[in-house]
């Protein structure tokens, strides 16, 4: 696929550029967003003309084209360019200090503002928020004792939190952040650098928690089949996934993202994406009449993949292996789970 490829070269670009920028401490030239706008644009036309097909598969690519289009759907194009941020990662109340924050981050935002942010989400130039991820990124650089020019910063869209290249000589020559960092705050960005650069336990375990934020699952939806968990979700899935990873794994899982599908699906109730690091489970269980057993047992299934991973016999992969199969008997009620879930449609009609 001849456009998906012109698209990764096109993020390189624009990171490259817009790093370039928050190092110099100056506002990105206008013709990065204008070259951005252009060739999203041109994409969209090309497609409607049904001269070129996007290709669909959960691909990087495919990803990289989604979230281009996420950064100029917030819109017009702005000829007077982008605001500098108000906040610094430099300030004082800024700063990252582990010990003195909250024991865990909120996997589902429970403030009366929630569920504003649907409605608040257009008003928010993307663009601007990807320009103040840059800066920030650049000021935490400088908090732990790196020089911001001499490395190479990129977003990404890998399974990983962060990807760090380099040699004995220059251990940080490119650094690499996931995606769903973007809109966080200074705070987080100067926890995001001493887990990369001093390997502090304390912040990565904060920006590890922060992957399951709110915010982090409404970046992850721009280019993934997710819907983020909220507020009035009849299941927190978090807890559940802490509550099954003490019971039936010793604690010992990393927690995946957790989100649920954007369509009700009867027949496929959970999915891990073993590329994106992803449970999801079917929006049908988001349903208090759906009893908890029904839900949890979808949850450990897809929590055993993580586990057992995926096994490559004469070049094909298997997930379900004897091994997956007897680890899901251990389930304690997963005959009555098995009998909801073939009722589901009369439960939730």
């Amino acid at each position: 696929m001849r456009q998906p490829t012109e698209y990764v070269r096109l993020w390189h670009d624009i990171n490259r550029e817009l790093w370039r920028a928050a190092v110099n401490g100056v506002s990105p030239k206008p013709f990065v967003r204008a070259e951005l706008w252009r060739r999203v644009d041109h994409a969209r036309l090309l497609e409607k003309s049904a001269s070129i097909r996007m290709a669909r598969q959960k691909t990087p690519p495919c990803a990289i084209y989604k979230a281009c289009c996420w950064l100029v759907e917030s819109g017009a194009l702005s000829p007077g360019g982008v605001h500098m941020p108000q906040q610094s990662a430099l300030d004082p109340e800024n700063a990252a200090i582990p010990n003195i924050w909250p024991e865990s981050y909120p996997g589902v935002d429970l403030s009366e503002q929630a569920d504003k942010l649907e409605h608040t989400e257009q008003k928010v130039d993307h663009y601007e928020q990807f320009v103040h991820a840059f800066i920030f990124a650049a000021q935490a650089a400088r908090n732990v004792g790196l020089e911001p020019e001499k490395i190479e910063f990129y977003f990404d869209f890998s399974r990983n939190r962060w990807l760090v290249e380099g040699t004995e000589q220059v251990p940080f020559k490119r650094i690499s952040v996931n995606f769903f960092y973007l809109t966080a705050s200074p705070k987080i960005w100067n926890a995001l650098f001493l887990a990369i650069v001093k390997g502090n336990v304390m912040s990565r375990r904060m920006v590890e928690r922060y992957a399951q934020s709110v915010d982090a699952q409404q970046l992850l939806a721009v280019y993934t089949e997710i819907s983020p968990l909220k507020v009035h979700d009849a299941y927190d899935l978090s807890a559940m996934f802490d509550s099954l990873n003490a019971e039936y794994f010793n604690s010992a899982l990393p927690k995946p993202m957790l989100a649920w599908t954007t369509r009700a699906n009867y027949r496929t109730l959970g999915t891990y994406n073993f590329h994106w690091d992803i449970i999801c489970l079917s929006r049908i269980l988001n349903d208090s009449r759906v009893p908890e057993v029904a839900v949890r047992y979808v949850l450990y299934h897809e929590m055993l993949h993580i586990k057992h991973g995926l096994q490559n016999v004469a070049g094909r992969s298997f997930a379900h292996t004897p091994e997956f199969r007897r680890d899901e008997m251990r389930f304690k009620g997963w005959e009555e789970a098995n009998a909801i879930h073939q009722k589901l449609r009369d439960i939730v009609k």
